[in-house]
């Protein structure tokens, strides 16, 4: 296929793309409850009700040297310093009200916690890991604005699909844009993730360096964990803080691929509900449902 055919699809796809991904937010099974006997499922808008359900992905990967570094346990702890770099809106910027940033460092430092990363508090117990995190927000445009930049419009996709699936699936999003034709895999766990990248959806992202190579100017990245949760109906303020202790299970360790997963809050309540996971190998997902 000669260049300019290929832009020339990549373009009508690019117009074309979120009027193919799920219009809704794909109901997997695990989102039907049983209630008084009967199977039924949540169709009242999450903004009207008081225990939303929040669509949420995790993605977590280790370098080659973060996979040198023994499993952080609660019983074998490892102290580091943090630094916020705060809020990042992206995409089409909107009116947002984002929480605190100290709101948001008390979430991050307690799911650390849980997972055995915990504060150099004292010379006794000198930090191994300078961690660096930052949230925000990464909105989609509306169809008539695809339409009047369309381009633009894939290169706001393709970042929203970084967030919620790494290179990999930015890749595999970009053949889909590239490839018409060569329209994907309608798994409800592929759907999901379509349906992520192409809204509107809040972040986090806490990467984690050797404290040693820094103070000596080297960045040598441990570990990086992204977290996203679709902002539909949801503030910023109230699902931040359930996305980082749901996702907290995966700081320091891999995930291979992205991670979906449904999970109940209620308002008004420090409350969440079980976990609802998508994927097929969902060993330690599972596992980290036992802990929480």
């Amino acid at each position: 296929m000669n260049s300019p055919t290929r832009w020339l699809r990549s373009l009508t796809l690019a117009i074309l793309w979120p009027a193919l991904a799920p219009a809704a937010a794909p109901v997997p099974p695990d989102a039907i409850i049983e209630q008084k006997g009967e199977f039924h499922v949540k169709w009242m808008p999450k903004a009207f009700t008081s225990n939303p359900t929040l669509e949420m992905t995790v993605f977590s990967e280790l370098t080659a040297y973060g996979r040198t570094l023994p499993e952080v346990t609660a019983a074998q702890p490892v102290y580091f310093v943090a630094h916020d770099e705060g809020y990042h809106p992206m995409g089409d910027i909107i009116a947002e009200h984002p929480p605190l940033p100290a709101e948001l460092e008390r979430s991050v430092y307690a799911a650390l916690a849980d997972r055995g990363f915990l504060p150099a508090a004292d010379a006794a117990h000198p930090p191994g890991l300078a961690l660096f995190f930052f949230w925000g927000s990464h909105n989609a445009f509306d169809q008539d604005q695809a339409g009047m930049f369309p381009e633009l419009n894939v290169r706001q996709i393709l970042e929203r699909a970084t967030l919620v699936g790494g290179r990999a699936y930015t890749r595999k999003l970009g053949q889909e844009f590239e490839f018409g034709s060569a329209l994907p895999d309608h798994s409800v766990k592929q759907d999901y993730l379509r349906y992520q990248a192409a809204h509107d959806l809040y972040y986090v992202v806490v990467s984690a360096y050797d404290f040693a190579g820094l103070a000596h100017g080297e960045r040598k990245l441990a570990w990086r964990t992204t977290m996203t949760v679709n902002a539909n109906g949801v503030s910023m303020r109230e699902s931040l803080p359930v996305l980082v202790a749901t996702g907290s299970f995966y700081f320091g360790r891999e995930s291979s691929e992205p991670v979906a997963i449904r999970r109940d809050v209620h308002r008004g309540a420090v409350k969440l509900g079980p976990l609802h996971i998508l994927d097929e190998d969902v060993r330690l997902a599972a596992d980290s449902a036992k802990t929480k």
